[in-house]
């Protein structure tokens, strides 16, 4: 599906009961590569993908771009905590991207796997922005985070209830 900014956005067929959708962008150019971590990503229902020739930084979220490419670094001066940068060992890039403050780095030769777990770190070094403060996907729709929404537990097995009070117990009180 494309957006109105000319990207494609990938969705997820799964419902997210509520969580806050979190925003990736992925400017690289193995488009093997691409794939296989947005199938990663969608696989849980809670990321949005947008797999983008440049990076729109006034989207949140995490952006992970092809470390290889001069030009990309150039995106890193603002927030290099939201940037998992994919490059080759070696690289003589490598220095430039660590001195600019990314600490998510992920080789070519590694799986997509080890960069999903890349990509989960960064979101967790990201600080929590207050509801509707940034913009998330497209325009005009913006991310509503809900932190403070209990998680939502299903009993798989419920102590059986006897007919003298609300709630069992199925050990004996000491007292």
């Amino acid at each position: 599906m494309r957006n109105g900014t000319g990207c494609w956005i990938a969705a997820s067929s799964k419902q997210n009961d509520g969580l806050a959708m979190k925003t990736i962008q992925l400017a690289l150019h193995n488009s093997e590569y691409t794939e296989s971590l947005q199938n990663l990503l969608l696989r849980d229902g809670t990321h949005r993908v947008y797999i983008v020739e440049r990076p729109d930084l006034r989207l949140d979220g995490v952006v992970v771009i092809d470390g290889n490419q001069a030009e990309n670094l150039s995106y890193l001066d603002g927030e290099p905590e939201r940037f998992v940068v994919i490059t080759r060992k070696g690289s003589d890039h490598l220095a430039r991207i660590w001195d600019a403050g990314v600490r998510h780095v992920v080789f070519e030769g590694d799986s997509p796997s080890t960069a999903h777990l890349a990509i989960i770190a960064a979101e967790m070094r990201l600080p929590r922005p207050e509801p509707r403060t940034r913009i998330s996907g497209a325009a005009p729709y913006r991310e509503a985070h809900h932190v403070n929404q209990p998680a939502r537990l299903t009993v798989i097995d419920p102590a059986a209830r006897c007919s003298h009070c609300r709630v069992c117990r199925p050990w004996p009180l000491i007292g």
